[in-house]
């Protein structure tokens, strides 16, 4: 059986090394430590799910989900933000822009295993 391909674009180095410690045996995880990087990685692969930061420079998470959304293949990919922006409107933002849902930053293993079942089929 194949594994679930899932796409992590996030600049802190501390957050993708726990995303991949967390997910590496279970799934096919590829990173990007940029929006630019996620975009160039997008044009090429399409993942089963995508972790997403905001706070990010030059490309933020918020133009990656613009960039999804004019897609209309890449629109369904479900996107899990995971943001240290705690705000409810930095929450609605993102959502209105395609995210599925969102996550605050320090990530606890028992979210991101909640977003697992919740968008990847078993």
């Amino acid at each position: 059986m194949d594994r679930a391909k899932i796409l992590v674009i996030d600049d802190d180095p501390v957050c993708t090394g726990v995303l991949l410690a967390m997910l590496g045996d279970d799934y096919q995880v590829t990173t990007a430590n940029s929006g630019i990087g996620g975009i160039d990685l997008l044009e090429s692969i399409t993942p089963d799910l995508i972790f997403l930061d905001i706070s990010m420079p030059q490309v933020n998470g918020y133009q990656v989900l613009k960039y999804l959304q004019g897609d209309s293949e890449k629109a369904a990919i479900p996107v899990v933000v995971i943001s240290t922006l705690v705000e409810e409107s930095d929450q609605e933002f993102a959502k209105k822009l395609g995210a599925s849902d969102y996550v605050t930053k320090p990530i606890l293993p028992a979210d991101i295993q909640s977003k697992l079942d919740e968008y990847l089929p078993n």
